[in-house]
């Protein structure tokens, strides 16, 4: 850049013989800080709201999934010893999710219910830190153990011994005969009538009908009133001796022995509201769907699961849909509840670094031979929520910065003006020997300045409104946005981000002007008009 071209730039910029010239100026650069100012609030709070959804979905669930198709992941153990070799991994759980009922007197709601392996557990989610009261303590009963897959009647008959010569017809034939006989000589209703009717006398061939009817008796009216008299009902027992039977009758304290210890269960700090839930209150965990025969053919149909359990702790993730629907409770546990003996859903890991949480999800996959088993990443997870969040960032920040586009049309009306009142100035330049580019400069120093002044004054109004809205905290609905409050986050990089596009708008609505004023001729600039 020539020596005098910012010189000459900032002078032209300060026009002393037309103030309109100068409140154009004030006008862009008020045009750019507005935009400045709007864009940085914008693409805080957006990169808050993802940050916080991040931060709240790795709360609750893992970096790292995976999974199996079927019922049968009973091979957890041998997946989370391949996981813990692997040196990105920090920590691996196997865990049990299934939607159930959650009833405390006459109030239910319907909630997953998540079971996780309380020793395993603190290492994969930050479900200790979520606490808001109670502790994990209690979650898992002494002596538990985990639970054993139901044998049903196919099973049983597959295991049962053959009976003895099932490969022979005639032994098959004596064997059922065998058994017949058997149950004949176990028979009650033959061993009470065969000693009966050999007792029995024989009818000899003179007896008549009439002999072998029983002789029936007629009372008398004196024995028919002695019968009535003696069927007379007793008086009802009085109030005062009725609850002393009734306190008689009552089991006495300590007579069924200590009470069973509940397993535990943590709850979500909205649903306590809803449920009314204290530490250590009894609840009631259902399962709709186990135990139902949907057949209604066959009798006998089970009716659904339930299970007790106390209250031991309540968690607050600070995302609405966790904290009104989700609840912990030990892997055991759930394992009883769903009736699927030793399995479980999957197995999820948290690593050191969660950039690396595609790549680690491949590289296990490969590892444990794909087939039935199948891994997520926490994007892949929730790829619909956070497509759906950086698609809203990225058009809120288009939307507003047609803002500094519009500002940039007032650089370019101010540039405009300049060069028209300055043509002979420019003239004189060209005729003194200055170049295209240093009268380019000269115009393009103008624009720059502009969006400079604008941007600082931009970044300092937008990191303050960024700053009140950081420290009040502004109040969201939870049931409409998912959190409670409005998120902020300042970062340099998006410092930087509204800087540079502020600048390239200025600098880019500089050069059609700045062309103009380069290309005019020396004479073009002293003609009369």
């Amino acid at each position: 850049m020539a020596g005098y071209a910012l010189d000459v730039g900032m002078r032209y910029l300060r026009s002393k013989k037309r103030a309109s010239i100068s409140v154009i100026s004030v006008i862009a650069i008020s045009g750019v800080a507005l935009g400045v100012a709007a864009l940085l609030a914008v693409m805080s709070i957006t990169s808050g709201f993802q940050r916080e959804f991040r931060d709240k979905v790795l709360g609750v669930n893992a970096h790292v999934l995976v999974l199996k198709y079927g019922l049968n992941f009973d091979e957890y153990r041998d997946v989370i010893a391949r996981a813990r070799k692997m040196p990105e991994v920090a920590g691996a759980a196997p865990f049990i999710i299934n939607e159930m009922m959650l009833a405390k007197g006459d109030r239910l709601s319907g909630v997953l219910v998540k079971g996780v392996d309380p020793q395993l557990m603190p290492g994969v989610l930050d479900l200790p830190g979520q606490l808001k009261s109670g502790s994990l303590e209690g979650l898992r009963l002494p002596g538990a153990a985990p639970a054993k897959r139901p044998r049903d009647e196919s099973e049983a008959l597959a295991e049962a011994p053959p009976p003895p010569g099932a490969d022979d017809e005639e032994d098959l034939d004596a064997y059922l005969s065998d058994l017949a006989r058997r149950d004949g000589e176990h028979d009650p209703l033959a061993e009470d009538q065969e000693p009966a009717l050999a007792r029995a006398p024989k009818p000899s061939a003179q007896s008549t009908a009439a002999d072998a009817l029983p002789e029936v008796k007629v009372p008398t009216p004196e024995e028919m009133e002695e019968a009535l008299a003696a069927s007379e009902l007793a008086p009802l027992p009085s109030d005062e001796s009725e609850a002393r039977l009734v306190a008689e009758s009552a089991p006495q304290a300590g007579a069924l022995g200590p009470e069973k210890p509940l397993p535990g269960i943590v709850v979500g700090a909205t649903l306590a509201r809803e449920l009314d839930v204290q530490l250590g209150d009894r609840v009631k965990v259902i399962s709709p769907l186990t135990g139902v025969d949907t057949s209604l053919v066959r009798a006998g149909s089970r009716a659904p699961k339930s299970r007790d359990f106390k209250v031991i702790g309540v968690f607050q993730a600070g995302f609405q849909e966790y904290d009104s629907k989700l609840v912990y409770v030990d892997l055991y546990e759930a394992q009883a509840i769903a009736d699927q003996g030793d399995t479980v859903v999957g197995v999820e890991m948290s690593l050191r670094d969660i950039d690396k949480s595609a790549d680690v999800a491949l590289r296990l996959e490969r590892d444990l031979g794909g087939g039935p088993f199948h891994t997520m990443d926490w994007r892949e997870l929730n790829h619909n929520l956070f497509t759906a969040l950086e698609m809203q960032k990225v058009m809120l920040s288009l939307v507003i910065a047609t803002i500094i586009f519009v500002a940039a049309f007032n650089v370019v009306a101010t540039l405009i003006m300049i060069v028209l009142e300055k043509r002979r100035e420019v003239a004189i330049l060209k005729a003194m020997g200055s170049k295209d580019l240093a009268i380019l400069q000269i115009f393009m120093v103008q624009g720059a300045a502009i969006g400079g002044v604008g941007t600082s004054i931009g970044l300092a109004i937008g990191g303050a409104i960024c700053g009140y809205l950081n420290y009040f905290r502004f109040p969201l609905d939870p049931k409409v946005y998912l959190i409670d409050h409005l998120p902020i986050r300042t970062s340099w990089t998006e410092f930087f981000a509204t800087v540079l596009i502020a600048l390239g708008i200025c600098v880019c609505a500089t050069l059609i002007p700045s062309l103009w004023a380069a290309r005019m001729l020396p004479a073009d600039g002293v003609r009369p008009q």
